[in-house]
């Protein structure tokens, strides 16, 4: 299988920034500098930025051994789906376990962090240098080159929507299936948007067609209904464009610092434009809209979804669950705890449930969900 763009980058981060080659990429910078010294990790360090290829590095030197304890890079990685969000990635390498080998110092663990949480550790068991290689070891055949260059460009903004029709389990809601499900609600005073996952590029294909589908009719709002990622990853296009965001009251510092994070490298609409967003939080039953799909927003408060919403539309007896739980390819659920956790809330909130939906699962009889948690009791 060919690589992605972003496995191209992860590659080039060590090609670039391993131990091997970053003193010489900082020797060979015509913007080598030295920073004022630091204490890092409670020894004194020597501190170096220069830039490669328009990445700002800084280079931490112990000042006793003069051997790398860590370097940091600041950039963009817009072809994962994960880190895409994030904008202006700082990452931070740790080098440790340095081990004498043939008259060279190299480490033989490496710690990353990403915007100041732990990310990967990588362990070296073996090291040989300069080991003899058969000659097509490296050799690339064309179908991989031409699969890759199919594949290498293509960031998150630019996942489509899908091509199958769209679900309409009533009138005026319209169910968007694929690896995330999205869903536009037409009520009597604009349009609702349930879940903006993935990316901003995503947001503005679903944007556009809801303007399609219901052509003047704008968006009133957008309900994201958990803090992982690929829930809240196409939020700041509706903040971008003025449109509240509801969600749960708990998930107000990830979405703060989501909304203000960097993008000077890699822009969105947001970035270009700042604006406030307006965040509509939930931390108890909320009405919204009128009319026969008219919602209601509840907090599951379970123990593996405490940050997490539900939906619920009571002319339809129509519930979307969330990311709670999925139906694995042999029909049994997904983790029985998180079943049991969205039937809780159902009954706690007395709700007529008929048929329900979720983040990647299609239109399902309730019953059904009910029968796979008695059968793990």
């Amino acid at each position: 299988m060919s690589a992605s763009g972003e496995e191209l980058q992860d590659a080039e981060d060590v090609l670039t920034f391993s131990p091997e080659r970053v003193l010489l990429k900082g020797l060979a910078s015509a913007d080598l500098k030295r920073l004022p010294d630091l204490s890092l990790q409670s020894v004194p360090h020597n501190q170096v930025s220069f830039t490669q290829n328009g990445t700002p590095v800084r280079l931490f030197l112990n000042e006793e051994t003069h051997l790398p304890t860590a370097v940091e890079w600041v950039k963009p990685y817009p072809y994962g789906i994960f880190w895409s969000i994030w904008g202006d990635v700082t990452t931070r390498a740790y080098y440790s376990f340095w081990w004498l080998q043939e008259g060279i110092h190299y480490p033989l663990q490496i710690d990353v962090f990403r915007n100041g949480l732990p990310d990967r550790s990588a362990a070296i068991t073996k090291l040989e240098f300069n080991p003899s290689a058969a000659p097509d070891t490296f050799t690339i055949s064309a179908a991989s080159r031409d699969a890759f260059a199919s594949r290498a460009k293509m960031t998150a903004d630019d996942r489509t929507l899908g091509s199958r029709p769209p679900l309409e389990p009533a009138p005026g809601i319209l169910i968007f299936g694929g690896a995330w499900n999205t869903t536009i609600v037409r009520q009597k005073d604009g349009i609702v948007v349930l879940e903006a996952p993935i990316s901003s590029g995503y947001s503005s294909q679903l944007i556009a067609e809801a303007d399609r589908r219901f052509p003047g009719v704008p968006i009133k709002a957008v309900i994201t209904t958990s803090d992982a990622w690929p829930h809240i990853g196409g939020v700041r296009e509706y903040v971008a464009r003025g449109i509240p965001v509801y969600s749960v009251e708990r998930t107000q510092p990830l979405l703060e610092r989501f909304l203000s994070a960097p993008r000077s490298i890699f822009p969105d609409a947001l970035a270009k434009a700042p604006r406030k967003p307006q965040l509509r939080l939930v931390n108890a039953k909320l009405v919204l809209g009128a009319g026969p799909n008219r919602m209601e927003i509840y907090p599951l408060r379970g123990e593996t979804t405490e940050r997490q919403i539900m939906v619920y539309f009571p002319e339809h007896k129509l519930l979307y669950g969330s990311d709670a739980f999925q139906k694995l390819q042999d029909g049994k659920y997904f983790i029985p705890q998180t079943v049991s956790e969205v039937a809780a809330a159902v009954q706690r909130e007395h709700l007529a449930v008929e048929t329900f939906f979720m983040m990647h699962m299609g239109l399902t009889p309730w019953p059904d969900a009910l029968q796979a948690l008695h059968g793990s009791q």
